[in-house]
């Protein structure tokens, strides 16, 4: 069966070529100013904070005494103890209310979410962005706090990690996802090495980085939190998504022209895909990826070093890096440091 995607040509109006709209300039970067954060150090405190969903208190309590056996103060905020309709950890004002408190806080270094879930895109109407802004902390999270993450990274220049929750030191590769963790969130100039890679395209790319959860990913474009992709290395996986949705959100991706625009992709892990309904989908995973990038001049790699599963490595939003593929390797090479001086 043949799968190959064959973008369209240009539209054009009486011969001329169209010019992309003028007006909604949101599409562009709104902060051309990068503000890092301090580099985290040894006794410094990292606060946990329930940005989407709470988890049970055992594991909060398993993922502080881990960070606190390697040296660090830990602060747990009290949304971690509530659960709106369930699930979150407090209404949104409730839940942004907690990030601004602890994003002020002068003794906290670093935040880490609790967990990721639902609804983070509602949160971002909540936020004070000039506020998180004003004083830049390490954030960490993936899943639904991609939200958070682009954002920030789009509205104030403030780049974020793609990076563990605190439920990822609880599992079996709590020590590498800290490690990780602690070397970006140090100041390193870290070269990541991906674990099993496979390539769909070789080559070299250079640009900062954004992404993060394919579907929050795809929810953000033409909002005003959408990053822009443009020479950027792109991060996507995903969870429990249906394989033929995975197929739309990849078309809308390519029929936007985003990936035309960007300098690489990184496909993590996609994990719990199904195909339900009536007839099936007859597609897998790697038909579809092979399908929408056989034909960029970019990298692409597929890895199971980041994602939903277990294994998460820190990936900082908006810096800087140059993804190198190869038939039987890839890297990421931070080509500046995440946080300010050390």
């Amino acid at each position: 069966m043949s799968l190959i995607y064959q973008p369209q040509a240009e539209p054009s109006l009486n011969g001329l070529k169209a010019k992309p709209c003028q007006a909604l300039k949101f599409l562009k970067r709104a902060s051309a100013v990068i503000t890092k954060p301090a580099a985290l150090k040894q006794g410094d405190t990292i606060g946990i904070v329930a940005t989407s969903w709470v988890i049970k208190r055992e594991t909060i309590e398993a993922g502080k005494t881990f960070l606190e056996s390697k040296g660090f103060k830990v602060k747990v905020h009290p949304n971690n103890d509530m659960c709106h309709d369930e699930l979150w950890g407090g209404d949104y004002k409730t839940r942004a209310a907690a990030l601004h408190e602890y994003w002020a806080d002068p003794e906290i270094k670093a935040i880490i979410a609790t967990t990721g879930g639902l609804r983070c895109l509602n949160l971002l109407d909540y936020l004070d962005f000039d506020l998180l802004a004003k004083t830049p902390k390490i954030f960490s999270g993936f899943s639904d706090n991609t939200a958070i993450i682009n954002a920030l990274w789009h509205k104030r220049g403030v780049p974020s990690l793609h990076g563990p929750h605190v439920r990822s030191f609880v599992n079996d590769n709590k020590e590498k996802n800290f490690a990780d963790f602690l070397s970006v969130a140090s100041g390193e100039k870290a070269t990541l090495q991906f674990e099993s890679p496979q390539a769909f395209k070789n080559g070299t790319g250079e640009g900062h980085l954004i992404g993060g959860n394919l579907c929050l990913m795809n929810y953000l474009l033409g909002t005003e939190y959408a990053p822009s992709f443009k020479n950027a290395i792109v991060l996507i996986e995903d969870e429990m998504e249906e394989i033929r949705n995975i197929d739309r959100m990849l078309m809308q991706l390519r029929r936007l022209g985003k990936l035309e625009e960007a300098a690489g992709l990184i496909i993590g892990n996609f994990t719990m895909i199904s195909n339900t309904g009536t007839s099936g989908f007859p597609y897998s995973l790697d038909e579809l990826i092979h399908e929408y990038t056989h034909d960029l001049d970019i990298p692409v790699v597929m890895t199971h070093s980041f994602g939903h599963g277990g294994r998460m490595m820190s990936l900082p939003v908006g810096i800087r890096a140059k993804l190198e593929v190869s038939d039987s390797k890839a890297s990421l090479s931070l080509l500046e440091t995440y946080t300010g001086d050390k």
